[in-house]
């Protein structure tokens, strides 16, 4: 019996079973498994065993250099009941081989199971990929740009399910909607007196994006929102510890349903981590998660010219945050922290894993059936 006459029943459950990374193998074993991987009925069957297993096992986005690379983690439990932290490559667009400096990736976003990367800096090249698909899109931008500082932000329409991306520069906003393939310039008087830190990414949240921001004028800090359906800024939301607070804030996703923030308050050796009861782009409430203060011996703070912040996630169930470092001198991430309730802190040495050397980008990550 030919691999071509297996019943369809069989095929389907073998096809089931196969990691993400592999589907682009299944699908040229034969027409008719690549006929039934591309199936909805079977793809939505086989996305939600996935998205039911990474309760457990989130994926990361794990980009740096020239290299884009999807890595999957797991959390797991050591012999005397400690945590440890272990990945595997899931998933490459763009290999650490490429040398070209026009495919270097200088940020990733995430929304719905579909990645926007920005390659390049000034002269920036946009590329959308479904990694359950193994499907890319390059974006012509609209007009020459080049040398001027861009921003940009990905999200998604939900009165017709089309992802759509963010630009702007010098007070100038454009909107490309991926279902009609075409740029839009966005007529809106844009708040000047909102600062938004030239490297703070926006984290995208049911098809919206949200940025930590300050006034120019009081300095008070607070969340910005830009609502993808409506296409417009919300209002100034606020942060959980007052808007004058001394610290530094970073902003995460918790599986594209809650919003996390982790705040370091300056002069001091403890980390705070807030979640979302609620998070709309005109109203937000919060709960603390936990806070940690650590021991004289584990500084988990950020030092100047050593350690530069990167980015964390949540494993919500189990009250943990795993927060990654770069060293400045080698600009790869070297070491992340366990931490959580009680003063848990636990340091992990990343240069015994080469799969996360290079990491600027974290995120949960859930395949989708969406086609870009």
């Amino acid at each position: 019996m030919m691999i071509s006459d297996l019943p369809s029943e069989l095929v389907e459950e073998i096809i089931s079973r196969v990691p993400m990374k592999l589907m682009g193998m299944v699908r040229s074993t034969c027409k008719k498994w690549n006929s039934l991987s591309k199936d909805q009925s079977f793809v939505k069957k086989h996305i939600g065993k996935v998205a039911a297993s990474t309760r457990e096992r989130e994926f990361l986005i794990i980009t740096g250099g020239h290299g884009l690379e999807l890595i999957s983690y797991n959390l797991n439990k050591t012999n005397n009941n400690d945590n440890d932290l272990s990945m595997n490559r899931k998933g490459t667009l763009i290999g650490r081989e490429c040398t070209d400096p026009l495919l270097l990736t200088y940020q990733v976003f995430h929304c719905n199971g579909v990645l926007l990367c920005v390659l390049g800096n000034m002269n920036t090249r946009l590329v959308v990929w479904n990694p359950y698909w193994g499907n890319t899109r390059w974006i012509d931008e609209r007009k020459d740009d080049s040398g001027l500082v861009k921003r940009f932000a990905f999200g998604y329409d939900k009165s017709c399910g089309s992802h759509k991306i963010l630009k702007w520069f010098d007070h100038h906003l454009e909107i490309f909607n991926l279902r009609y393939n075409s740029w839009k310039v966005h007529n809106v008087t844009l708040d000047l007196d909102i600062n938004i830190g030239y490297r703070r990414q926006g984290v995208s949240l049911k098809g919206n994006t949200y940025w930590h921001a300050r006034s120019y004028e009081s300095r008070n800090a607070f969340i910005m929102c830009f609502d993808f359906t409506r296409e417009r800024f919300g209002p100034r939301l606020p942060l959980p510890f007052g808007d004058n607070y001394e610290c530094d804030v970073y902003l995460s996703a918790v599986r594209e349903e809650k919003l996390a923030m982790l705040i370091r308050p300056w002069g001091t050796k403890e980390m705070e981590v807030w979640i979302t009861d609620k998070i709309e782009p005109d109203a937000v409430t919060w709960t603390n998660f936990f806070k940690v203060y650590t021991k004289p011996q584990v500084d988990i703070t950020p030092q100047p010219y050593m350690f530069k912040f990167i980015s964390f996630f949540i494993e919500e169930e189990k009250k943990i945050a795993v927060v990654f470092f770069e060293n400045c001198t080698s600009q790869i991430c070297t070491t992340a922290y366990i931490i959580g309730e009680n003063g848990y802190c636990k340091r992990v040495d990343l240069r015994k894993s080469p799969n996360i050397q290079l990491l600027q980008f974290v995120c949960s990550y859930v395949p989708t059936s969406v086609q870009i």
